[in-house]
């Protein structure tokens, strides 16, 4: 039995992804969620084999989200399914392990055939020929620690190591530790360009 959690906010596609999910086999439990803090509650209370999710969902932080999701549940097999067609936003997404990127307005049919692929252990990303193989921010922020990302997060919102570490009941001493390795991971020497490092993550514009 396949579990399945269908994580978007517009009720009518996700009724079509339903739909599109029960043609490709009977033992498919579907589950569905419409913002991204539900979506983490479903994944910590039951076990899920695979992750269908919308980046632009109320509070989901776009790609800066999925990497939360990557960090915490590195075991689930994600599916990013957007309307956004920017090769480099795709590769940034492939760079998180994540297994498919499917755009919304491809054919319901070859949605079908591609998520019965992934199920069957294969990826699925559009061609991406012509991009520069640089290392994505993706790619970089994936050598962080899940404490490190929390400290990153803290950091690009403004805290100070005092609020950090009263955040995180840890001595402020362990913070200051953890800005110093974020910054030799990332490349980077001050507060601000953390904040500047993890903007193209949190994808403002249409998604």
């Amino acid at each position: 039995m396949y579990k399945v959690l269908i994580a978007d906010d517009h009720p009518l596609f996700r009724s079509a992804l339903k739909v599109t999910l029960n043609g490709i086999a009977e033992d498919i439990a579907l589950s569905e969620t419409c913002d991204f803090a539900e979506t983490q509650q479903q994944l910590a209370s039951s076990e899920v084999d695979l992750l269908l999710l919308d980046l632009k969902m109320p509070d989901s932080e776009g790609l800066f989200g999925l990497i939360k999701l990557r960090t915490r549940f590195p075991q689930l097999a994600i599916v990013v399914i957007s309307a956004n067609e920017d090769l480099h936003i795709i590769n940034e997404v492939k760079a998180t392990g994540a297994l498919a990127y499917i755009i919304k307005n491809t054919p319901l049919e070859k949605i079908q055939t591609i998520i019965s692929s992934v199920l069957n252990g294969h990826s699925y990303f559009p061609d991406m020929a012509g991009l520069v193989n640089t290392q994505t921010v993706s790619e970089k922020i994936a050598q962080l620690t899940p404490q490190q990302l929390r400290v990153l997060t803290m950091i690009a919102k403004g805290d100070l190591n005092k609020q950090i570490a009263y955040q995180l009941n840890v001595k402020e001493s362990t913070i200051k530790t953890h800005i110093s390795e974020i910054f030799k991971k990332l490349g980077i020497i001050n507060r601000t360009q953390a904040a500047l490092f993890i903007q193209p993550l949190e994808l403002n514009h249409e998604i």
